[in-house]
Order: C-alpha cells, then sequence, then structure tokens
C-alpha cells in the first residue's frame, strides 16, 4: 500500500463513509477510486473502480483509470481491454479529446506488452467487462 499523508487518509475516510451511505452510487466508488489512485495504493483503487463499472458499466472515466492502474501493475491484457473501452465511450458520447488520449495510451500499450488485436479479441463482454 502507498505512503498514506495524514490528509490521505483523512479524504479516504470521508470517501469510505459516503460509500457506505451510498452503495450503489457509482459516483461515490468512482471518487474513492480516485483517492486510492492519488495515493498510490493501486489494489484499492482497482476494487473500486471495479465496483464503479458493477454500478455504471458504461463509465469511460473508470475504464480509462483502470486502463492506466493495469498497465503501471503490468497487466497488459487488462490495460489494453479497459482503454479500449474507454477509447470506445469517449468516442461514442462525442469526448473527442479524451478519445484521442484514449487512443495514443491504446497504441503504446500494445507496443508496450507485444500484443496485437488479434491477441485480445474476444476479451471483452459487452456486459461483464474483461473475461
Amino acid at each position: 500500500m502507498g505512503e498514506w499523508s495524514f490528509f490521505g487518509s483523512r479524504k479516504i475516510k470521508k470517501l469510505k463513509a459516503d460509500v457506505e451511505e451510498q452503495p450503489q452510487s457509482a459516483e461515490a466508488h468512482f471518487n474513492l477510486g480516485a483517492a486510492y489512485e492519488e495515493l498510490g495504493c493501486v489494489a484499492e483503487a482497482i476494487a473500486a473502480f471495479q465496483k464503479t463499472l458493477h454500478l455504471h458499466s458504461r463509465s469511460a472515466e473508470a475504464h480509462f483509470n483502470l486502463g492506466v492502474l493495469y498497465e503501471e501493475s503490468g497487466d497488459g491484457k487488462n490495460a489494453i481491454i479497459h482503454m479500449n473501452k474507454a477509447g470506445t465511450l469517449f468516442s461514442e458520447r462525442g469526448d473527442e479529446a479524451n478519445k484521442d488520449r484514449a487512443r495514443k495510451r491504446l497504441r503504446d500499450y500494445y507496443q508496450k506488452f507485444g500484443f496485437e488485436a488479434k491477441d485480445i479479441e474476444g476479451s471483452i463482454d459487452e456486459d461483464q467487462g474483461p473475461s
């Protein structure tokens, strides 16, 4: 687990309380994930973003953040799956700037991890996320 600052741990406590008060709030889980990510708590951030997707599978931001976290942890397949989904969702809502950011990272991930598109095809079930 990453270093916890006094203010970071206070923020996490508040965000955890928000999640407890609103367990069906994708936004509350997303905010907790973002705080964990900021503190370098990768496993906790991944879990919070996965919960976000369980509640709101079309969150481009959660997919993007998961892509980044999986890349940082060396999980190329999941990094690619989530970044691909983020790019698609950003594109669908007309967010060209973030679509381009996601697509650039996606190209970088394919190169970094030595994957080709055919290596990843079929790994995404549209309703369930990565397999």
